[in-house]
């Protein structure tokens, strides 16, 4: 799986329909891989007494209207997915044929929304599981064992401080997954605040294995929309997406050879740095060579031996001067 790169819009929507779609278009040309929305209904997260219900109830925006967000997203190159939190979001979301859904850790033990997504034809699942016991991820996995998974490591702490990802658990949760799934990778879900390391933890995350990356976006910070504590301004998300598919570059490219599958580059700099096999005293002619014979140095010659082991044993064709290169030539 290559680097996806999600561009979270969360409640930043606030209800409005053409609010979505400027931020939909902000994901598109900042070049997220895919654009994330709450699909919320009241109903579904809280009973009306709870403080935040009318908040919830004033994100709720019609059917039709998600259909055209789908369109308009399809029409952007970029691919629209939900949290959904209930059978009614997931019914829309699989009704407007979304591929992709992600499950808030909120849900890890609601269990009856869990097995209602195992039995939909989206194909692909997100299972947040920062704030998740090890024990409510697992019961998750074994439920969504029939789905593609990208296990969400992150948590929303209004910023969330630096020490308090504990990103290392990337490897961990890794390790006692692989023996119950077979098709998951892993994600992070970053909310830094204004520190200087803004985009360090994203980073750290791809060298741990996160092969998706989660950000908030928001239009403009100053408006303060509903998320934007940890939110990037289109213009910082565009500069976000260019330093993580960068990082990502420099990560990876490893193959199983003996030269790891390095670059053009890297071979070029091991040739220039590589010293010769040179004489360490003179050699007569028919001389079978000796590890006391020869040292490497760099020289001017172009035909070369990089490997002492190239010459040991080898008699001697020529004389040959101390502190002169020794070419195959030169050797039987």
């Amino acid at each position: 799986m290559s680097l996806k790169i999600i561009a979270e819009i969360a409640q930043g929507f606030e209800g409005n329909f053409t609010q979505s779609k400027l931020l939909i278009n902000a994901a598109a040309s900042a070049g997220a891989d895919l654009v994330k929305f709450q699909l919320v209904f009241a109903d579904e997260l809280a009973t009306s007494d709870y403080k935040y219900y009318d908040l919830f109830k004033n994100l709720e925006m019609s059917n039709e209207s998600w259909s055209k967000l789908k369109t308009y997203s399809d029409e952007m190159n970029l691919e629209l997915c939900f949290d959904i939190f209930g059978i009614k979001s997931l019914e829309l979301a699989n009704l407007i044929n979304v591929k992709v859904i992600k499950i808030h850790s909120t849900d890890l033990t609601n269990l009856n929304l869990l097995n209602a997504i195992s039995k939909t034809k989206i194909s692909q699942v997100i299972l947040g599981v920062g704030g998740g016991f090890l024990s409510e991820i697992k019961k998750a996995v074994s439920i969504l064992e029939n789905k593609k998974l990208i296990l969400m490591l992150g948590f929303q702490g209004y910023p969330t401080k630096t020490n308090d990802n504990q990103v290392e658990r990337l490897l961990y949760i890794r390790k006692q997954i692989l023996n119950l799934h077979s098709n998951f990778s892993l994600g992070f879900a970053d909310h830094p605040g204004k520190e200087k390391m803004n985009n360090s933890i994203s980073i750290l995350s791809i060298g741990l294995g996160a092969k998706v990356i989660e950000r908030h976006l928001t239009l403009g910070k100053v408006m303060k929309l509903e998320d934007f504590e940890s939110a990037l301004n289109p213009d910082e998300f565009m500069n976000f997406v260019q330093i993580i598919r960068a990082s990502y570059r420099a990560l990876i490219g490893l193959k199983n050879t003996d030269n790891f599958g390095m670059s053009k580059s890297e071979k070029e700099y091991r040739k220039n740095i590589k010293r010769h096999v040179v004489s360490l005293r003179k050699l007569e002619k028919g001389t079978k060579i000796k590890p006391e014979d020869v040292t490497l140095k760099r020289t001017a010659s172009d035909d070369v031996i990089y490997d002492l082991n190239e010459v040991y044993g080898k008699s001697l064709n020529v004389d040959l001067e101390k502190n002169k290169a020794i070419q195959f030539k030169n050797i039987n």
